[in-house]
């Protein structure tokens, strides 16, 4: 149980992502409705491509561990980690704030623009589309979603086998992308009334998730370098 509960605080930190909580919101917006399919389409989509990359990470991970299980002990490793974990911290810690959304007044349908209702605006109004659109969105974010790679390392550190791993990768997922279908069941329910919010949520969201990127880079940095200076004898 101690396991899960990490898992489900990194699910949800990934739910608020611009691939599954912003572009979902800009394109109930820009839709001035919910388009059930559409949408539902976009998520599982995307709840799809990430559930793929996990496994793949899963495989690739046993893999290594299988043909490298001495390296982890080397003096070098630890010294490779050292570094890259006060690379993180650096960066998570003194990278310079991103800039706080304008409290502008949104009248009518304008969506602000931010990358996310950018690439909303520009999604084919099609299933193909929100596919298209999903997959672009999961490709150019998965590099940089922190929380989705360490738990993923989570998972594999588990004792289930490989089908129950594949399972907690499956429900991770449709943890990630749970708070959208929230939000659509709201702004279904709501109608007319709700998008003017959702308007003003749009960049806020976005200003959040890259301060969440950050103060993420900087946890995982002191832990790496932590664990690492332990290895080499540097802290008791």
């Amino acid at each position: 149980m101690s396991d899960f509960l990490p898992l489900a605080g990194l699910a949800l930190v990934d739910s608020l992502s611009a691939g599954t909580l912003v572009l979902p919101i800009a394109l109930i917006v820009i839709w001035r409705r919910v388009r059930l399919g559409l949408l539902g389409t976009y998520l599982a989509t995307i709840a799809t491509a990430y559930c793929g990359l996990g496994i793949a990470l899963l495989l690739g991970f046993d893999a290594a561990v299988s043909r490298l299980s001495g390296v982890s002990e080397t003096d070098w490793f630890q010294w490779v980690t050292l570094v890259l974990g006060a690379g993180l911290f650096i960066f998570g810690v003194f990278s310079p704030n991103p800039k706080k959304p304008a409290a502008t007044q949104t009248a009518g349908p304008e969506v602000p623009k931010t990358r996310a209702s950018r690439l909303a605006r520009g999604a084919s109004l099609s299933a193909t589309g929100m596919v298209g659109l999903a997959l672009g969105a999961a490709v150019v974010e998965a590099a940089t979603m922190l929380p989705y790679l360490g738990a993923m390392g989570i998972i594999q550190s588990m004792s289930f086998g490989f089908s129950g791993k594949v399972a907690l990768i499956a429900g991770y997922c449709i943890i990630m992308v749970l708070p959208a279908t929230l939000m659509a069941a709201i702004a279904g329910a709501a109608g007319p009334a709700i998008f003017p919010r959702l308007e003003r949520a749009i960049r806020r969201l976005e200003y959040e998730a890259k301060v969440t990127l950050l103060w993420i880079a900087a946890i995982v940095g002191v832990y790496m370098a932590a664990s690492s200076a332990q290895g080499l004898g540097l802290i008791g």
